[in-house]
């Protein structure tokens, strides 16, 4: 098991930097490897606490009130509603749960 490094110094740091992508890529398969099940998969849970109607007006983002996307517009997931969803029980191999707020409210 490679042991992590908190002491580099900058040439090494440049070194890296300057590697070929492909090459930290290989390395890195090969560090995840010898340290985990590489069959193994992660299952994460996302949750929108809110959807749609932003009244930001970012035109790139389909959250955005001026959109019709065809996705119900959700005001902010009650608190309670949120931590119940959160607590449900999940498969073992569940281990992450994210939120997700569109907008700046």
């Amino acid at each position: 098991m490679t042991e992590v490094r908190y002491n580099w110094t900058k040439e090494e740091i440049a070194e890296i930097y300057h590697r070929p992508l492909l090459d930290l890529v290989y390395e890195a398969a090969t560090v995840h490897r010898e340290n985990k099940d590489y069959s193994e998969v992660q299952i994460s849970s996302l949750i929108s606490i809110k959807t749609g109607g932003c009244p930001e007006d970012c035109a790139y983002c389909p959250q955005a009130a001026r959109y019709n996307t065809g996705v119900d517009i959700h005001a902010i997931m009650p608190k309670k509603k949120l931590l119940l969803r959160h607590k449900k029980p999940k498969p073992a191999v569940h281990r992450d749960c994210a939120w997700v707020l569109h907008g700046a409210r």
